[in-house]
C-alpha cells in the first residue's frame, strides 16, 4: 500500500510541486491518503502511505505530532511499503544516544540512512521501496527490496531524472510514451519483460536487491542483496526441515502487524502453510479470504475450507462474480501499464477486491514455486533431459532436419511435420535456449511465423535467450534445479510474479505481505540441495516443494498435502472463443493492429482459425500468446496512440 514519485531536475524550476501532485494523483489507487510532500528549487518528493503509520496505531507512537520521514536535519525519506523491524531500530537507535522522533516507516528509514549510509538496506526487514533526498550531498536515493515485490520506475534525460511507483506517473510528469521494439521482442519470448527494461523507451525499473544513486549528472546503481545459492552438502533433510519451519515461522510472526490478522487461502499447500503458521502464533483467530468462481474446475473453496477448520480460521468463502474478462482486460492492462501474460491476474484482482472489504492489509502465500521448486517445467525438462549437453555437429543435423520438416509443415498448425520440425528444433538449442523455448508463448519457430520481417530482424539481432543464458552462467556449478531456480528468482519472481501481485492487490490499496520472501527464508533455501526442493520417489513420480511439505506434514489434512496443484486458473479458453470470437477478431485483424507492422495479418488469421475450430494444442495457437497480443494492442492504444 502506498506510492512514490518525485522529481530531481538539474535546472531550477517553480512549478515541481504542482507536477509532483499529479503524478501522485495518477497512482491514487495504491493509496487513498493525503501525500507527504518535500519540495526544494530542485526537488520534488512526495509519498503516499497509509502504513507508514502501522506501528504508531499499533499503539507504539512515541509522538504523534511527528513528521513523516523527519528527524534527521537534511534527510527526508519516503517509503512504499513497511519496514518490518521498527521496534528493534527504535531501541538500538536510542540505546546508541539518537532519539526516535516517532514510529514512522519513513522516520526509521531516515535514521537508517543517517547511521550506515548506502548501506542502509542490508540492516532493514521488511518490503518496501524508498526514496531518500540527501539535501547536504544533493543527491537523490532509490532503492528496491531483494524481491522486487514494490515497484519503482525511473526516467533519466538531460533535464533530470523523474521517478514513479508505477509508470504512469512517469507518464503523468510529461514523459512521452514509445515502444521499445528490443523488450517487446524480449516479451514475446519470454512472456514478461526482463529488468531493468520496460515496454517503454527510456523508462527503466530499479532492479531488486539495489539502490540507484542520481547526483544531478549521472546515476550508479549498487546491489545490496543477491540471490546467492551456495548449497551445503552436509545438511541433512531433517536439520534442514527444522531450520526451515523455524524461519517460515519467525517470517509470519514478524509479519503479524495489523490489529487482526488476515491471509489469502486458496486450498493450496503455500497458502495453507501460512495460515498454519498465522493461527499458531495469533493471540486471536486469524481471517482466511477465499475466492472462488462458478466453474467448478477451477474452484478450490472446499479445501480451503477444509484448510480454515483444520486450524480454526475464521474463514470468508466468496464466489466470485466477475465482468467479462475480455471487458476487463483493458482496465488490468492500465493496471499493469504495459501487456502481461500472466491470466492468474484477473482472478488476483478479484481476490483483492473482495479482500479489501475486510481488511488493508494481507498475507499471501506467493514464492515457493520459485525458491523452493513448484514448477511443472523442471519436471518436464528433467524427465525429457533438456538440460543434458549435445554434441554441437548433432545439434547442428537437427536443426537442418528441422528446416526440412518445416518446409513439409508450411505453418506450425498441430500435423505430423510440424510436430516433428518443434520437436527436431527444440533438440538443436542449447540446453537453456530450449528449456525457455518451451516455457514461451511465441516459441521460435511461432515467432517467426507471425512476426513481420522487420520484428524478426530485431529478434535475430537482440536474441531474447540471452538473458536466461546469462542467468544459468552465473548460477554455473549448482545442480540444474537450483540453476532453474536461481533463473526463476532473477526474472519470473520480479518480472512476473511480483508484478502481479502488486498491481492487482494495489488497484484495491491492499497490502499484502509475502513470509517467504523474508530473507530469513531465502537464507536457508539457498543452502538446500536441489534434490530436497524437487525429489524423485522411489515410485519414479516427483515430489515438488518437498522440503515445504516435510516441513509443513504435521500441519496440514493429508487430503492437501497430495492434491494436485492447481494453481489460480481461470476456463480462458472458453473465454476467449465467447461469441465464436469475435472480441479476437475485432481487436487482431483490426487495420490498426495489422499497420502497427509487427505481425502478419496472415499468421494472425491462421492462429484465430485454428484456435476458434479447436484444432490448436498448447504450442499454436498459445492461448496465453493470444492475450500477449491482446493486452499489447490494447496497451498501444491507450499509452501510445493517446
Amino acid at each position: 500500500m502506498g506510492a512514490l514519485a518525485g522529481i530531481y531536475s538539474r535546472a531550477r524550476k517553480p512549478n515541481l510541486k504542482s507536477k509532483l501532485i499529479s503524478m501522485l494523483s495518477s497512482q491514487s489507487h495504491r493509496d487513498g491518503n493525503a501525500p507527504t510532500i518535500y519540495e526544494d528549487r530542485t526537488c520534488a518528493i512526495g509519498m503516499i502511505n497509509r502504513h507508514d503509520a502501522i506501528f504508531i496505531r499499533n499503539g507504539c507512537n512515541l509522538s504523534p505530532t511527528a513528521v513523516p520521514g523527519q528527524g534527521i536535519v537534511g534527510i527526508h525519506a519516503f517509503i512504499d511499503g513497511v519496514i518490518l523491524d521498527i521496534p528493534q531500530h527504535v531501541h538500538a537507535f536510542e540505546k546508541k544516544g539518537a532519539p526516535i522522533s516517532s514510529w514512522h516507516c519513513s522516520t526509521i528509514l531516515a535514521h537508517a540512512y543517517d547511521t550506515w549510509g548506502l548501506t542502509f538496506m542490508q540492516h532493514l526487514e521488511g518490503e518496501f521501496a524508498c526514496a531518500i533526498w540527501d539535501e547536504a550531498n544533493q543527491n537523490l536515493i532509490l532503492a528496491r527490496d531483494p524481491y522486487g515485490k514494490k515497484p519503482l520506475h525511473y526516467h533519466l534525460s538531460d533535464k533530470g531524472l523523474v521517478f514513479a511507483s508505477e509508470i504512469k506517473g512517469i507518464l503523468s510528469a510529461g514523459v512521452a510514451p514509445a515502444i521499445d521494439l528490443v523488450s517487446l521482442s524480449d516479451f514475446l519470448s519470454l512472456n514478461c519483460f526482463p529488468y531493468p527494461a520496460t515496454i517503454f523507451q527510456n523508462i527503466s525499473q530499479v532492479p531488486p536487491g539495489c539502490i540507484l544513486i542520481y547526483d544531478g549528472q549521472s546515476i550508479r546503481i549498487q546491489r545490496y542483496w543477491y540471490h546467492e545459492i551456495h548449497v551445503d552438502q552436509s545438511i541433512s533433510i531433517e536439520q534442514a526441515v527444522e531450520e526451515l519451519g523455524q524461519s517460515i515461522r519467525s517470517s509470519v510472526s514478524r509479519r503479524l502487524i495489523g490489529r487482526e490478522v488476515y491471509c489469502f487461502l486458496s486450498g493450496g499447500i503455500d497458502s495453507s502453510a501460512i495460515v498454519s503458521y498465522a493461527a499458531e502464533l495469533s493471540p486471536q483467530p486469524v481471517h482466511a479470504i477465499s475466492v472462488g468462481f462458478a466453474e467448478q474446475e477451477f474452484n478450490e473453496l472446499e479445501d480451503a475450507a477444509l484448510m480454515a477448520r483444520h486450524v480454526g480460521a475464521i474463514h470468508h468463502p466468496m464466489i466470485a462474480s466477475p465482468d467479462s474478462f475480455l471487458d476487463m482486460l483493458d482496465q488490468l492492462v492500465w493496471h499493469h501499464d504495459a501487456p502481461f501474460t500472466d491470466t492468474s491476474a484477473y482472478p488476483t484482482y478479484y481476490a483483492a477486491k473482495q479482500a479489501h472489504e475486510f481488511t488493508d492489509i494481507i498475507l499471501g502465500g506467493d514464492g515457493p514455486d520459485q525458491i523452493l521448486c513448484g514448477s511443472g517445467h523442471l519436471v518436464f525438462a528433467e524427465e525429457n533431459k533438456l538440460f543434458e549437453a549435445k554434441n554441437s555437429l548433432y545439434r547442428h543435423a537437427l536443426r537442418l532436419a528441422g528446416l526440412t520438416a518445416g518446409r513439409f509443415a508450411g505453418d506450425p498448425t498441430p500435423a505430423f511435420f510440424s510436430r516433428l520440425q518443434r520437436r527436431l528444433y527444440r533438440e538443436s538449442l542449447s540446453p537453456v535456449h530450449a528449456a525457455y523455448d518451451l516455457r514461451s508463448y511465441f516459441p521460435d519457430i511461432v515467432k517467426h511465423y507471425v512476426c513481420t520481417g522487420d520484428l524478426w530482424e530485431v529478434h535475430l539481432a537482440h536474441d531474447p535467450y540471452r538473458h536466461p543464458e546469462s542467468w544459468f552462467r552465473e548460477a554455473h556449478g549448482l545442480d540444474t534445479v537450483n540453476q532453474y531456480l536461481f533463473a526463476d528468482m532473477k526474472f519470473y519472481m520480479p518480472d512476473d510474479l511480483m508484478i502481479k501481485v502488486d498491481r492487482m492487490c494495489m488497484a484495491h490499496g491492499l497490502e499484502t505481505l509475502s513470509p517467504f520472501l523474508d530473507r530469513t527464508v531465502a537464507a536457508v533455501a539457498n543452502k538446500l540441495p536441489g534434490a530436497y526442493k524437487l525429489n524423485r520417489t522411489p515410485e519414479g513420480t516427483w515430489s515438488t516443494k518437498h522440503i515445504l511439505r516435510e516441513v509443513i506434514r504435521r500441519r496440514l489434512p493429508d487430503d492437501l498435502l497430495t492434491k494436485k496443484k492447481q494453481g489460480f486458473g481461470i476456463p480462458l479458453d472458453a473465454w476467449l472463443r465467447h461469441d465464436k470470437g469475435t472480441y479476437l477478431r475485432d481487436v487482431l485483424l483490426d487495420p490498426r493492429t495489422l499497420n502497427r507492422g509487427y505481425f502478419k495479418k496472415q499468421a494472425i488469421d491462421k492462429m484465430l482459425e485454428v484456435f476458434l475450430e479447436n484444432r490448436g494444442d498448447y504450442y499454436f495457437p498459445p492461448v496465453n500468446g493470444l492475450v500477449a497480443l491482446l493486452t499489447l494492442e490494447l496497451w498501444h492504444r491507450r499509452y501510445v496512440d493517446k
